[in-house]
């Protein structure tokens, strides 16, 4: 029996035909080494402001604010049916300058879609950032 919805924003930055992906470190206890985007869980009080949610989660983990991106967009829900359900919600947007953050989660690097494919994601992002590219892309 699913007991609560917890959500999870993931965030993939994009700037000159690249994404900004997170390698977790490898003390991390859940996915370790994986690869993923920037992002994490939605406080109880942000449910009714998710967009609000992954901007807080993308200035904590990268140091980037809501002023550094245009064209921030929810591409992708997923959804896993656990204990509880979870809702991954998947999002990108265009970083106005180049940088390359620190990242309290572990280490960050600007990957072309083309290289995807060697980089061993979390199976959630696996499946939906190589989607959210292509999303991207056709806009």
């Amino acid at each position: 029996m699913i007991n609560v919805l917890a959500a999870f924003t993931v965030i993939v930055l994009h700037h000159q035909g690249k994404y900004l992906l997170l390698q977790r470190a490898p003390t991390k206890k859940l996915f370790p080494n994986l690869w993923t985007g920037v992002g994490g869980k939605v406080e109880k009080d942000e449910m009714r402001d998710l967009r609000a949610s992954a901007y807080r989660e993308l200035l904590e983990e990268t140091g980037v604010a809501a002023t550094d991106v245009q064209n921030f967009v929810l591409r992708r829900v997923l959804f896993h049916a656990r204990d509880d359900l979870t809702a991954l919600l998947y999002y990108t947007a265009d970083l106005k300058t180049y940088v390359l953050p620190h990242c309290p989660e572990g280490t960050l690097r600007w990957v072309a879609p083309a290289d995807f494919a060697q980089i061993e994601f979390i199976e959630s992002a696996g499946a939906a950032i190589p989607l959210l590219a292509l999303d991207h892309q056709r806009d």
